[in-house]
């Protein structure tokens, strides 16, 4: 059973996260949920040390390199509640959805996505929380990896929120092609001066 589906199976998880205490410790798949990642984001943020802090425990006979993690919740709401942001391009920004290249835009980004429809809703790391509870509720939501390329070659539920994808895309080819130019026009300007010495 996917996370997903777990989730929406537990109707009061909610609830359950706004009643605990803030020294409640929770596991990585909770914690995933709760801060609307996934797992593996979750471990990538460990590894990279920019995530939230968590508790691992670690016996000193034991030669396991990977012992269990937990997080506290109250560690988890800091977290969260500093990364909050107030438009998707600060959100992108801050998760690290500043596009510098065309690569950025071919590697596989987690949109949420209407089975009814086939629509894209929104990004999910830039969707409001609000709006992602009511995608967990919703049967039809699910999480897809695909490009942000991929993403703006299908149809959207919010045209306003394709918008933005798009002219982040343009703006960066904009600045590539801009970088090019600016490097080809400094070849032909070195190659004419070597020509005439």
């Amino acid at each position: 059973m996917s996370t997903i589906e777990t989730l929406r199976e537990m109707s009061e998880v909610w609830s359950l996260f706004s009643d605990m205490p803030d020294d409640a410790t929770i596991g990585v798949d909770l914690a995933a949920l709760y801060l609307g990642v996934s797992v593996k984001t979750l471990a990538r943020y460990r590894q990279n040390g920019d995530g939230p802090p968590y508790v691992q425990y670690q016996s000193s006979e034991s030669k396991a390199r990977n012992q269990r993690v937990n997080y506290l919740l109250g560690d988890l709401r800091a977290w969260r509640n500093n990364h909050r942001v107030s438009s998707t391009m600060q959100a992108a920004q801050v998760r690290g959805l500043a596009f510098t290249t065309l690569k950025d835009f071919v590697e596989p980004q987690p949109f949420w996505a209407d089975s009814s429809d086939d629509k894209i809703i929104e990004h999910i790391l830039t969707l409001p929380h609000s709006i992602s509870k009511d995608c967990l509720k919703n049967h039809t939501c699910e999480v897809i990896w695909i490009s942000v390329e991929e993403a703006l070659s299908r149809q959207w539920r919010n045209a306003e929120e394709r918008k933005i994808w798009h002219s982040i895309f343009r703006e960066t080819i904009q600045c590539i092609i801009l970088e090019s130019t600016s490097q080809q026009e400094k070849h032909e300007i070195l190659s004419n001066l070597d020509i005439r010495h």
